[in-house]
């Protein structure tokens, strides 16, 4: 028989256990497993794509693109042609044109099938072949370790900071001048300056290692890419561009080089490409050879918009089904889908809601600020909050209201 002596037990002590417990994780733990994910998720992609390249280039587009952007745009193309067997070819050049597409290049007669460019003024609605990329704006950045937050050029003055432009040639430098003169300090920003580079990446290099500059103007992509620290002043709030990729009718292959614009455009496609070199992204479409929109329109609008709808189908190169339904039964119809499991099949825009306070649309739908007028008819239009096809739909409603403008 044996016998246990309590002399002999040990007291149990919890802490010395080791078993697994959970690491606790913070954000930037979290965001960098995120992008080593997502960085793998690419390789894969990349070797996939690799293992179909043995399939023939069916066509070739050219691409005119200012060299600051070329990079991403180049990184895109190749994810472009491993996936669609169309070949890219990127041209860059020094600066970019301002306000519409430019078929041929410069001391050449190579007509371009894509042309990447930014328009003079945000208040400017692009054409259905000019699809927005990224942003950028002008910014004051300093090395990260700056302690104090600027809001505003005077302060630049008041603290005698030395700092730096880019040149005239410079797209940057040119807006950044155009912009401080219509404030009336580009005199005196200008007799401050203390030294004058080629381009923001150069500026933004100086900056990180040499001592002699507190700061520099430059595009908000070249300090990010940089790490530096980025101060947005008051006299600066407009000195901001979209880039915009654009063809045109006359483009030989303007069905490839429009796919091309969408995905630089697609959240899973260039927007990677963009935002690894610092550019604000864009809410694109989501990637699709060919944009599908399904629209709901009341039956008695249907002699006023269908017309209108086929002539955004063949301006922007997307398919569009409207299904037309008598105005009262338009809410009741949405409700019972949204309250179904076939919630997918949503329209992505609804036109022709009646107006009454009786009227609610399902919470998935948000109404557009402004009301369309066709025809002397106001129309109310609602956009499918979760719609694949973001910018798309924002350009139908903008191309009926110009139509409409135009014919007034």
């Amino acid at each position: 028989m044996l016998r246990f002596s309590r002399a002999n037990v040990k007291p149990f002590k919890p802490e010395q256990v080791k078993t697994f417990r959970a690491p606790k994780y913070g954000g930037v733990t979290l965001s960098l497993l995120s992008m080593f994910v997502l960085g793998s998720m690419m390789v894969v992609w990349n070797k996939i794509g690799e293992k179909k390249g043995q399939e023939p280039v069916k066509e070739s587009i050219r691409v005119l693109c200012d060299e600051s952007i070329a990079l991403p745009v180049k990184q895109c193309a190749e994810q472009f042609e491993r996936e669609m067997k169309i070949k890219v070819s990127i041209h860059s050049t020094s600066g970019f044109e301002q306000n519409g597409f430019r078929p041929r290049a410069t001391g050449n007669n190579v007509a371009y099938d894509l042309h990447l460019f930014t328009l003079k003024s945000p208040a400017e609605h692009p054409s259905p072949e000019q699809v927005p990329c990224a942003f950028r704006s002008i910014v004051f950045a300093t090395r990260k370790g700056f302690s104090t937050d600027l809001v505003s050029l005077e302060q630049v003055f008041q603290n005698n900071l030395t700092y730096s432009t880019s040149t005239d040639s410079a797209k940057d430098g040119r807006l950044l001048e155009r912009i401080l003169r219509k404030s009336a300090k580009w005199t005196k920003t200008l007799s401050k300056r203390k030294k004058v580079y080629q381009s923001s990446s150069a500026a933004a290099i100086e900056l990180t290692s040499v001592n002699d500059l507190d700061g520099a103007f430059m595009w908000d992509f070249s300090a990010r890419k940089f790490d530096l620290k980025i101060h947005r002043f008051n006299e600066l709030e407009t000195a901001s561009e979209t880039i915009f990729a654009g063809t045109n009718v006359s483009a030989e292959n303007r069905i490839h080089a429009l796919q091309f614009a969408r995905f630089l455009a697609a959240p899973t496609k260039g927007q990677f490409y963009f935002a690894k070199e610092g550019f604000v992204g864009v809410n694109g479409d989501a990637w699709s050879e060919k944009p599908f929109l399904y629209v709901y329109c009341a039956n008695e609008l249907k002699d006023l918009i269908l017309a209108e709808l086929d002539r955004f189908e063949e301006a922007a190169l997307v398919s569009i089904e409207p299904h037309f339904i008598d105005q009262e039964k338009i809410t009741i119809t949405l409700g019972l889908i949204a309250q179904s499991k076939a919630r997918k099949s949503l329209p992505d825009l609804v036109f022709g809601l009646p107006e009454s306070q009786d009227t609610q649309m399902p919470n998935q739908y948000q109404p557009s600020l402004r009301t369309l007028m066709i025809n002397d008819v106001q129309i109310p239009v609602y956009t499918l909050k979760s719609t694949r096809l973001p910018y798309t739909a924002r350009r139908l409603f903008q191309f009926l209201q110009t139509r409409e403008e135009a014919n007034n």
